[in-house]
């Protein structure tokens, strides 16, 4: 019986296959398979409304460049519009539409006119920028053509020096014929220069379309270009914290990579506070023996000096800012070990709230003249490390009262001074420490060979309100750096008593905001929209990075594209509704894709489709 059951179970089965074979007539073997869906997509520069993806995938359709149709969307971006892809903006612009293929193999750079003493570091400017071409293609420029391509460079003055009154202006032309190109830089510094090489680099794209069988790319170069460009503002600063966090030095370097993309010309480095002091001092060992977060947390003298010469190379100056006499702990706490006493107090403490703006706690300890030998030391090092001329920043923000009312030692000191013990006593206490703090600067900038009477900088504090700053701060000497938020009259106020201000105002370009507390996050529109007084005695501006909520894993997403739209606002300063973000926002995407072929990677603007239709997501 189990046989018979067997048999019979089989027989249906091999029925039910074959009823099922007879009638499935899904699969028909005798018609080709569909064809695998290619995304190939091309891009028209439309005037007045920028670069449009096309309606409908278009296989087998090649770039039409009298039509303005391109396979590549950072090609139609490079062409397209007033000043095609450019960022910042430059002063005046007059495009070519057409391109030409190029190969960095033969590209050549002409120094001839240049001075003698510039042409080192005009060689290591031309070098960079050749990087930059040959990125564009991520490294492997496929199509070789052996159009010459030539960049005389004209610099009028040797002069090396990069301060806020250096000449950035530049003039650009490009000349294309059918079997050569040409490019004149002419410019009165090496650094006018390298924003003309800047430039020139960014009239270069990747041709690569979005869907190939294998990895193919070009390079084109716009046929035809006049420019003439300078930048508004002086002072175009970027501020990193690396005391909260430590942030290595190539990540440190990536952002100058940025900047110098994007024409920012200073590197505010906050490079100490209360938490951790990282940066070496041959003079003072123990800065980063107590200091430091680790030993390879850890900026050598040797790095510092290679990072400065490398921000140089991209016309990026480097201030060093040691804050004080707040923001002061970690890495001041030796001096009772050593025999100095208290070089700081409240070092660390545990009830901090009534002590310093946030943990951990520190001040200097101005009542002790060995705090004043061991500062001393510390900035003779920097002396020795800051190019000529220096610029150095010394702090000076948020002095908690509290904390020094809470030493003996201060307190006694002061009453000796005949300071009383209220806001006012402890003002001009403040106010004798950068007294004697700045005659200890200039006394070793000169033994280290520096001119005398450097200007330096200092954050807006109680000490800087207006009805006290001329009694302790030399408008001379101080520059003020404004912090307040964008509604307070002190900016306003230190202007027309004359003092030189940079302005941060810290509820638009603080980049920490919007991450902690009751912040408020600002998007690159709103910082875009920012605008400064034009006024002799506004140097500029600065977008400052804080990072107590963020390190090197998330750097880059947090500042770019955003510091870009401040670069922007404070190089060219555009007006009117041809300089608001909407018309900015296509260049911001091709500079978003140009810094991400330089290894750098920004945050997103918009969804995908927005960025392939430019003007229609406004």
């Amino acid at each position: 019986m189990d046989k018979r059951w067997l048999v019979m179970r089989v027989a249906a089965i091999l029925v039910i296959v074959h009823l099922v074979s007879c009638n499935d007539n899904s699969i028909d073997s005798s018609k080709p398979a569909a064809s695998l869906y290619e995304p190939s997509w091309t891009y028209k520069c439309i005037p007045d409304e920028g670069c449009q993806r096309s309606e409908s995938p278009q296989p087998g359709v090649h770039a039409n460049m009298s039509s303005l149709t391109f396979e590549s969307m950072d090609l139609c971006r490079t062409v397209c519009g007033r000043f095609g892809g450019l960022w910042p903006r430059p002063i005046t612009a007059a495009l070519s539409t057409q391109t030409v293929k190029i190969h960095p193999n033969y590209l050549r750079f002409d120094l001839s006119n240049a001075p003698a003493e510039t042409r080192e570091v005009l060689v290591q400017m031309t070098q960079v920028t050749t990087q930059n071409l040959i990125d564009e293609c991520d490294g492997n420029v496929t199509e070789i053509v052996e159009t010459p391509v030539v960049v005389y460079i004209t610099v009028k003055t040797s002069n090396l020096n990069l301060t806020w009154d250096t000449d950035e202006q530049y003039r650009l032309d490009v000349q294309s014929k059918e079997k050569n190109a040409v490019i004149h830089i002419v410019a009165e510094t090496v650094y006018g220069a390298r924003h003309g090489l800047e430039t020139f680099s960014q009239l270069v794209s990747a041709d690569k379309p979005d869907y190939t069988d294998h990895y193919k790319c070009s390079l084109r170069l716009v046929s035809g270009a006049k420019i003439w460009d300078r930048p508004v503002y002086k002072y175009r600063g970027f501020l990193l914290d690396t005391s909260r966090n430590f942030i290595p030095m190539d990540d440190i370097k990536r952002m100058v990579d940025a900047m110098a993309t994007v024409k920012m010309n200073v590197f505010h480095w906050h490079v100490t506070d209360s938490h951790s002091f990282p940066l070496e001092s041959r003079r003072v060992p123990q800065f980063t023996r107590y200091g430091a977060y680790s030993a390879y947390d850890i900026y050598t003298v040797d790095e510092v000096k290679e990072f400065i010469h490398y921000a140089k190379v991209r016309g990026v100056r480097v201030v060093i800012e040691i804050d004080s006499p707040a923001h002061a702990g970690n890495g001041w706490q030796w001096g009772k070990e050593y025999g100095f006493g208290d070089l700081a107090v409240c070092v660390n403490a545990k009830a901090w709230r009534n002590l310093c703006i946030q943990p951990p706690c520190g001040q200097l300890n101005p009542a002790n003249p060995a705090m004043y030998r061991v500062l001393r030391d510390l900035y003779r090092d920097l002396a020795e490390i800051l190019p000529k001329p220096a610029l150095f920043h010394v702090g000076g923000d948020e002095v908690f009262f509290n904390c020094w009312n809470s030493s003996e030692e201060i307190t006694t000191y002061m009453k000796n001074q005949g300071y009383e013990t209220d806001v006012e006593g402890f003002i001009k206490l403040w106010g004798e420490f950068h007294e004697k703090a700045l005659k200890i600067w200039d006394e070793e900038l000169a033994d280290a060979g520096h001119a005398a009477g450097q200007p330096v900088m200092i954050w807006s504090s109680e000490l800087t309100q207006a009805h006290r700053i001329h009694k302790y701060l030399n408008k001379d000497r101080y520059v003020i750096e404004v912090w307040e938020p964008v509604n307070s009259g002190l900016l306003p106020q230190l202007i027309r008593m004359g003092y030189n201000t940079v302005s941060v105002p810290k509820d638009i370009w603080y980049l920490d905001h919007g991450f902690w507390g009751n912040t408020k996050y600002s998007n690159w529109r709103k910082m875009y929209a920012h605008t400064l007084p034009r006024d002799p005695n506004v140097l500029g501006g600065e977008v400052a990075m804080w990072s107590e909520y963020v390190d090197s894993q998330a750097l880059d997403t947090r500042v770019w594209p955003r510091a870009a739209a401040v670069a922007e606002r404070l190089w060219a300063d555009p007006a009117g509704a041809a300089g608001g973000a909407g018309a900015a926002e296509a260049r911001l995407n091709r500079l978003r894709s140009r810094l991400a072929a330089r290894g750098v990677r920004s945050d997103v603007l918009a969804p995908a489709w927005c960025a392939q239709h430019d003007q229609h997501c406004l």
